[in-house]
């Protein structure tokens, strides 16, 4: 494990790298002083840092970081963030002619880069595992219709997005996420069955204003979330599963924002090289 202790400091303040060193390997800490005996070094930094140890020997290099954070607000100066975005929701509910089931489950890791004053958003590839599994049976006209969205994998890159801000003036950290999944739409009825692709939303997750931590480098939390429908203007941390067949519980009136439950959410942004 290479660790900073601690990892938030006033600048001009000090601040010690430590890893548990192992025979046989070289180390090396960057930016510094290149090739490091012992397991420890101290550092000063002026700036937030993110610190490179690398161990070698000739089987290969290993590679792990650690940040410094310069207070005030040395988070609004990490230079790029490896953030994940978690969430489970389920459902099952029913009404005169209408059936649920709703399945989202995610665990979903963006890299984020500098947006500007403040802001940090994702751009380019996420990776992790998405899962949708939702189905509809709607019998409200006399026939019964099956519908179902079922799709599991990556992140869409397209639709999924993640934004984080940080307010050093207020010291506090919001985000938002969409997080989405290629998936297949299949639609059953007396008739026969029909299926096509498309990218489904497996949900969006949306964290008001929390303040800053002032012990560790990663920004990290996890709440229970209510669930809001297509129709509600958020005025607090919300999840929503908006997506065809889990917009189609409110506005058939099997659910309102009341009875959608909660969602399980958990975040975690680490400062990256």
């Amino acid at each position: 494990m290479f660790q900073a202790a601690p990892p938030v400091i006033m600048s001009g303040a000090s601040s010690t790298l430590s890893w548990c060193p192992v025979a046989g390997l070289t180390y090396r800490v960057s930016p510094g002083p290149g090739v490091v005996a012992g397991g420890s070094l101290i550092v000063s930094p002026t700036v937030t840092t993110v610190y490179t140890l690398t161990a070698s020997n000739a089987l290969g290099v290993v590679t792990n970081f650690a940040t410094v954070i310069i207070n005030p607000c040395g988070f609004a100066s990490v230079s790029n963030w490896d953030a994940t975005v978690s969430f489970s929701y389920t459902l099952a509910p029913s009404a005169s002619g209408f059936s649920f089931s709703i399945n989202r489950q995610a665990q979903a890791t963006f890299r984020l880069t500098p947006f500007g004053n403040g802001v940090f958003a994702f751009n380019g590839s996420a990776s992790g595992l998405v899962s949708i599994n939702d189905r509809e049976d709607d019998s409200s006209s006399g026939t019964l219709i099956t519908t179902t969205t079922v799709g599991l994998g990556p992140p869409n890159p397209l639709l999924s997005t993640l934004v984080l801000g940080i307010n050093c003036t207020s010291n506090l950290y919001n985000f938002a996420a969409i997080v989405a999944v290629d998936a297949i739409d299949t639609e059953t009825s007396e008739g026969g069955s029909s299926s096509s692709p498309r990218t489904a939303i497996a949900g969006q997750v949306a964290v008001l204003p929390r303040p800053l931590p002032v012990a560790s480098s990663t920004i990290s939390g996890s709440a229970v979330l209510p669930v809001l429908g297509p129709f509600t203007i958020p005025a607090t941390d919300y999840y929503t599963p908006n997506d065809v067949i889990a917009n189609d519980m409110w506005i058939n009136g099997v659910i309102t924002d009341a009875t959608a439950g909660t969602a399980s959410v958990s975040w975690s942004f680490t400062p990256a090289p």
